[in-house]
């Protein structure tokens, strides 16, 4: 689908709004020789140790445990470092995500349990194909007291489809118009049905912000002198550059049903693993998402306060850039995808922190298509050990020409990714393909997913993914349909059925072409490999719980569920 800039900071996320999120913070421990990062793939030395690892589904929780204590102020750790701007037309990546996120709020809501759900807009109908209607919410204002109007929310939608520094406009491409139907009404006419905008209005695609705001401030929205005017939970207060962002509370709320019992919350920006994980354990960081892997033993075993893990709809996984050479032939693909031991990467190089995926789209983004797509999962379901004989087998029968051209991945020079990169080498090693690993820079790594030019003839690319929405089409428009943002390979082999499913209006019809979608993707192993699913982390020092643990983060207001704790 759309475009969207390369992340700016030293971390490799790539700043999509549904990025290919390299996950990296900058890693503080070096990367083990290959020999002991192939032993712990296998299960062998070296690395997080089985119990710390263990995780099962039933361990996972959506929510941490409620509270009820105010607390005055809290430091919370983003991990990807300072954003570049708190716009949330331009917020498209963890960092600015999880702060706009408690500012900005959307038309529709996801939840913490993956579903979407009325918020700024109280109701919509869909009277005819290309028809949606709104209902606004009443009683909502701005952090300066003005109500919100049908004119902001007309202006923000406008906005969005219209501004090109806008990430989101992509999203509008069926849109024909966007007007004002009643005091409290706004009406989307589409060129053709799309039973997929609907629910992208629980992404900053339905982001609300104040119109004349913006007409004030034009470009300087979103930078630390000017930053924004929303109708959040918590409104901007200050932005120190290289140091902070602070939120403060907002008393004239109109959502009365979430705690909101933190007063001020400080952002701060550190990104060197080490440093987090001393700050969190000593109490100078009260909490985080996405603390760093490197720190997981040693958080799980702290008085210091408690890491929980929740689910997530992210995937770590290749994806095939270059069908020319030896990755153009579905056996060499399936072949490699079946020799890499994905149990060992998820268990050893994520700390327990990654399963097997069955299919390139996550269970948490089933969505409508979940009664569908759980069974054909399950159908292809493998516990992804290393199948080294079959891969061989599989390849016996590929043409000597093919086999013989050399395979190249591309990963960010981070401790995880380039540790990721050696097993997937290993396991092309071991089943006779010629594969080089190519290391680069974290801070150009997004250059390989964005630019075709700095991509060359490059065959894979490491990514970890995540969707705008829990909705199946989002995530397949994004990787594997023509003009998908990590569609690089430029796949066309679904392009039909998608189109189709996003017409179609009927639920249970959209879940069986999904289905089918699937079920070529996975048979060709094209053009995304079936990867590891990701759980989400949150630690919460002891002063403080209530957060969700889910990964939701980056579109829903999770701070104003944060409460102090009993201690």
């Amino acid at each position: 689908m759309g475009p969207r800039n390369p992340h700016r900071s030293t971390l490799t996320r790539s700043c999509a709004m549904n990025s290919p999120h390299p996950r990296g913070r900058t890693a503080a421990f070096a990367v083990v020789a290959a020999t002991l990062v192939l032993a712990g793939c296998s299960g062998g030395g070296g690395g997080t140790t089985g119990t710390d690892a263990a995780k099962s589904s039933d361990a996972l929780t959506t929510f941490t445990p409620k509270g009820s204590g105010s607390v005055d102020k809290i430091t919370w750790n983003v991990f990807q470092g300072e954003p570049q701007t708190v716009d949330p037309f331009q917020s498209a990546d963890y960092t600015p995500n999880m702060i706009n996120s408690n500012m900005c709020e959307t038309l529709l809501a996801q939840t913490p349990d993956f579903k979407i759900k009325p918020n700024l807009a109280t109701s919509y109908t869909n009277p005819d194909p290309k028809t949606w209607v709104y209902k606004l919410r009443s009683g909502v204002t701005f952090w300066d007291g003005s109500p919100m109007t049908v004119d902001d929310v007309v202006w923000s939608m406008r906005h969005n489809m219209t501004d090109k520094s806008s990430f989101y406009g992509y999203l509008y491409a069926n849109v024909a118009s966007v007007t004002k139907s009643g005091t409290a009404e706004v009406t989307v006419k589409l060129k053709k049905p799309d039973y997929l905008f609907n629910d992208e209005l629980a992404s900053y695609a339905g982001v609300v912000v104040q119109k004349k705001f913006y007409e004030q401030h034009g470009k300087k929205v979103g930078t630390p002198g000017v930053g924004v005017m929303c109708t959040g939970p918590y409104k901007f207060a200050k932005w120190t550059r290289g140091q902070s962002i602070t939120a403060s509370r907002y008393d004239g709320y109109w959502n009365k049903s979430l705690p909101l019992k933190v007063k001020n919350i400080d952002f701060t920006f550190l990104t060197d693993d080490s440093a987090i994980t001393s700050g969190l354990l000593s109490g100078q960081i009260d909490g985080t998402y996405g603390p760093p892997m490197a720190g997981l033993s040693q958080l799980r075993a702290s008085s210091a306060g408690k890491l929980y893990s929740g689910p997530a709809p992210l995937a770590v996984t290749l994806v095939v850039a270059n069908h020319k050479g030896a990755m153009g032939n579905a056996d060499v693909r399936k072949a490699l995808q079946m020799a890499i031991d994905w149990k060992g990467i998820g268990k050893q190089v994520y700390g327990g922190e990654g399963t097997p995926a069955s299919l390139q789209t996550v269970p948490a983004v089933y969505g409508f298509a979940k009664d569908g797509l759980t069974p054909y999962a399950d159908s292809v379901k493998t516990d992804g050990t290393a199948k080294i004989d079959a891969a061989k087998k599989l390849l016996a029968g590929v043409p000597a020409d093919v086999k013989s051209k050399q395979i190249s991945l591309v990963v960010p020079q981070q401790a995880e990714t380039q540790q990721l990169g050696v097993g997937i080498k290993d396991a092309a090693d071991k089943i006779g393909l010629k594969f080089k690993l190519d290391v680069v820079p974290a801070t150009g790594y997004s250059n390989y997913l964005y630019d075709p030019a700095t991509r060359g003839s490059t065959d894979l690319l490491y990514t970890q993914f995540w969707p705008n929405i829990p909705n199946p089409l989002d995530w397949l428009g994004l990787t594997a349909v023509t003009g998908g943002t990590f569609n690089q390979s430029g796949y066309k082999g679904i392009d039909g059925l998608y189109a189709k499913a996003v017409g179609t209006k009927d639920e249970s019809a959209r879940s069986k072409l999904v289905v089918q979608m699937e079920t070529k993707l996975h048979d060709e192993m094209n053009p995304m490999f079936s990867g590891i699913q990701l759980t989400n982390d949150v630690w919460l020092g002891s002063k403080i719980t209530g957060a969700p643990a889910a990964f939701d983060y980056v579109y829903y207001p999770w701070a104003a569920h944060l409460t102090g704790s009993a201690k």
